[in-house]
Formats: C-alpha cells, structure tokens, sequence
C-alpha cells in the first residue's frame, strides 16, 4: 500500500465516522500542526483532537464554497506532500486566496503527523480570525 493510499483510506474512513477505521490508519499518537496566530493555531494530538480539527475546518471550507486546486502531490518512502492553491468564494467574505503545502508523515502504514506550511501566514491569520470572529467554528 502506497502512503498515498493510507491518506485515501484516513479520509475514507473519516468521512464515515469510522474510528476503527481511522485506528487502522492513524497513529493513536499522531500529531498534527497547524501554525498561525488565531483560534484554530495548534498542535492537535491523537485521533480524537485530529478528527475534531477536520471536523472544524469541513465546516468552515464547507460555507467558504472553496475552490481548490492540487499544484503537485509526491511521496517517498515515509512522507507525502500535497501543495495546493485555495480560493475560498464567500459572499461578502472573508475570502483567501493562498497556497498551502500539507507534509504527512506516514510510518508502518499509519499517519503519524501533519503539518501546513502557508505561502503567505499573515493572509492566513486574518482569514481564520476573521471567520472564527463572524461566528463560524473554532472560536
């Protein structure tokens, strides 16, 4: 199984609310950082503080109608990278437009950490603080 296809099986598994799934493919000690100066800046860890993570930032890329587009997605032996570009499409905003590379860590066919790096962080906290001070989750 490629490291591709553990992420494949997480988000499968996720989008069930399937945790022995997500137990099958994630560390009961994974990490995962998401860097910034605003309420959902963090560094999550294990499954249940991962899942609540996504959970939050579905819900606000779920108003934001985001347009999304994979630049590049690579993998060797124990990482995966995905950089993308993201537009959000708010009506009356807050909107973003940025790029943004997400770094999975996968060892013995389990996600051991994740971590966003931002082209632009300052765009980015005021984008998260302003959606989390309209009321959306996270604050």
């Amino acid at each position: 199984m490629s490291n591709q296809d553990v992420i494949d099986r997480f988000f499968t598994a996720y989008s069930q609310r399937d945790f022995d799934g997500l137990k099958n493919v994630v560390a009961g000690d994974v990490v995962w950082t998401f860097p910034g100066n605003h309420p959902l800046a963090g560094v999550k860890t294990g499954i249940i503080e991962v899942v609540s993570f996504f959970d939050t930032m579905g819900a606000i890329m779920g108003k934001s109608n985001p347009s999304i587009e994979k630049l590049i997605v690579a993998e060797n032996e124990h990482y995966v990278i995905e950089c993308s570009h993201i537009r959000t499409n708010l009506p009356g905003g807050p909107n973003i437009d940025h790029h943004v590379c997400v770094l999975w860590t996968i060892g013995n066919g389990k996600i051991l950490s994740g971590r966003h790096f931002f082209g632009d962080p300052d765009s980015v906290n005021g984008y998260f603080n302003a959606v989390t001070a309209k009321g959306f989750p996270g604050n």
